[in-house]
């Protein structure tokens, strides 16, 4: 069920999100502990002028300034999306060179749309990887030498999915240079990375080169994720190009879209404190469980989701285990064929909910080692 690379792709060629085909099923059971989602939970209240819900585009509001005052970028730097997924392929479509290879490197493990988007854009797919090297989540940077000169773009996630682990410093900072150097753009899926913001894990990759895209939405650390508000951010020409992308392929972005992010923008810095006292409440539970049933663990020092080994497939696993149970939680798989023994955590959704989950995903675990034995 990892994502499917390799060559263009149309038609009933077109890859499924095997993760999405397994996941929303099961989300619509409405398992009573969901320890799935890889968004954060707030509860928005919100004051929306109705009238802009279906005219927001009469006044002169621009969304894009909103963005470019939070991040400390330039208005011509950014371009207003419906949601990350869009706004990873039209960053795609922007940054390959017009003359240079139809090729994009993408990381693994990664989210499907990240690594088969391109192939819907007429784009080969070709892989690199990043850890575990050592127990470590490091870039093989001997594959990235090796496909530089036959690619446009390297997309990565340097928060990764599933794991939850930053990219390392030493590795973003030889990204850069190698990517520079060979003339290749870099489109960064920074989702996740706010709940960074006031640590020394946030590093936007655009703010560091000119040669990249920053993607980022409401969706993950805001949990606005129904409102599909995204953007991506660089240099004022790549941007240029996305925004050529966003018109030829969507026209205008949603007026009920845009009245509502209008009305959460200015109380984004509550909700990216609520995530962190989550984290705060939530995580030491969830250590104090996988301690008692032996697991050992150390979770990504940032965040809201993190990935602990099973010892057995994990799909399975919330068949057999979870299902009956009422749990659900993400089978690592789905990432990538390597961590199919491992089962992705989140800990981003309300703290009485979180700590009821708690006893059944001890169960759950018990279970797992009761059947291995």
């Amino acid at each position: 069920m990892e994502p499917r690379l390799g060559g263009p792709v149309s038609g009933d060629g077109i890859p499924p999100v095997d993760y999405l085909s397994w996941y929303i099923p099961r989300l619509q059971e409405m398992r009573p502990h969901d320890l799935s989602q890889s968004g954060f939970k707030y509860d928005w209240d919100l004051d929306v002028d109705n009238e802009k819900m279906l005219n927001f585009w009469d006044g002169a509001a621009n969304p894009a300034e909103w963005v470019a005052s939070r991040y400390g970028v330039k208005v011509d730097q950014v371009c207003v999306t419906h949601g990350v997924c869009q706004a990873i392929s039209l960053a795609i479509l922007a940054a390959l060179p017009k003359d240079g290879p139809r090729a994009v490197g993408v990381e693994m493990p990664s989210f499907a749309v990240v690594s088969q988007c391109a192939r819907l854009l007429g784009c080969e797919v070709i892989p690199f990887h990043r850890g575990p090297n050592s127990g470590e989540w490091r870039l093989n940077r001997d594959e990235i030498s090796n496909i530089l000169p036959r690619v446009g773009v390297i997309a990565l996630t340097p928060v990764m999915n599933p794991t939850g682990e930053m990219i390392a410093q030493e590795d973003e900072n030889w990204l850069i240079e190698v990517t520079r150097e060979a003339g290749v753009n870099i489109v960064s899926d920074e989702v996740y990375l706010d709940a960074a913001m006031g640590t020394e894990f946030y590093r936007p990759m655009h703010l560091r080169a000119e040669n990249v895209i920053s993607v980022n939405s409401l969706t993950k650390c805001y949990g606005l994720g129904p409102l599909r508000f995204g953007w991506a951010i660089g240099p004022a020409k790549m941007i240029h190009n996305v925004r050529n992308a966003f018109h030829n392929l969507q026209g205008m972005t949603s007026a009920p879209s845009m009245a509502i992010a209008e009305a959460a923008f200015p109380h984004l810095d509550v909700a990216l404190d609520s995530l962190r006292t989550q984290r705060e409440v939530n995580l030491p539970k969830l250590i104090d469980v996988l301690t008692e049933n032996g697991i050992e663990w150390t979770p990504p020092p940032i965040g809201i989701f993190g990935l602990i080994p099973l010892g057995t497939d994990a799909v399975q696993a919330m068949a057999e285990h979870g299902a009956p149970l009422g749990l659900l939680a993400t089978p690592g798989g789905m990432f990538h064929r390597d961590l199919a023994n491992h089962l992705r955590i989140a800990w981003g959704g309300g703290t009485e909910a979180f700590e009821a989950a708690m006893p059944v995903l001890s169960q759950f675990l018990k279970s797992i080692q009761d059947g291995n034995n």
